[in-house]
């Protein structure tokens, strides 16, 4: 049974892991590679973990092993200014290869949403345009492309947004914690 839970200081290697693993899954000498990006990358999210509280959230997908358990997916969210404005933004969502087609994606966008639709009214994210089964992912589950442009390496890249607002008044609280 797939349980989602909030990351703790601990799991970031675990989701270290899981992010190099889910967007450079190359084999052979890139499999090599991967162990030095995956330091690079569990760097960064205790930079974020560290600089950005409480602003800075992170969810998994366990599978629970006795009383350990195995991280198979996850998803980031932070504060950045979009449209000039201090907007939630979701980042490195990776579902494990061997996981994915069971719904994690969708759980864990769910808990973010729930988590934040109290509080802002949009949820932010980029994704590359040749990822067809995240644009899928995301399509079905209410995000819209508003705009697009390219990454550093000349990929091309979309804004999607997806309205948190339902039948609420909406006021904006960039400053608060996101529990």
């Amino acid at each position: 049974m797939i349980e989602i839970r909030a990351a703790e200081i601990t799991d970031l290697p675990s989701v270290a892991q899981l992010v190099a693993l889910s967007f450079h899954p190359g084999g052979g000498w890139q499999a090599l590679w991967r162990g030095f990006l995956q330091l690079g990358i569990e760097q960064d999210l205790r930079d974020r973990w560290q600089r950005e509280r409480p602003h800075y959230h992170c969810w998994l997908a366990v599978i629970p092993i006795g009383h350990a358990s195995r991280c198979v997916g996850s998803v980031e969210v932070h504060l950045r200014e979009i449209k000039g404005q201090p907007s939630p933004y979701l980042s490195n969502l990776a579902v494990h290869p061997d996981y994915r087609r069971r719904g994690i994606g969708r759980r864990l966008l769910h808990t973010v949403e729930t988590h934040l639709c109290s509080t802002y009214s949009d949820l932010y994210l980029h994704v590359l345009a040749q990822n067809q089964a995240a644009r899928q992912l995301y399509d079905r589950c209410g995000f819209e492309v508003i705009e697009e442009g390219f990454t550093f390496w000349g990929e091309r890249k979309l804004l999607l947004r997806k309205s948190l607002a339902s039948d609420r008044p909406y006021s904006p609280s960039p400053m608060s914690s996101w529990v």
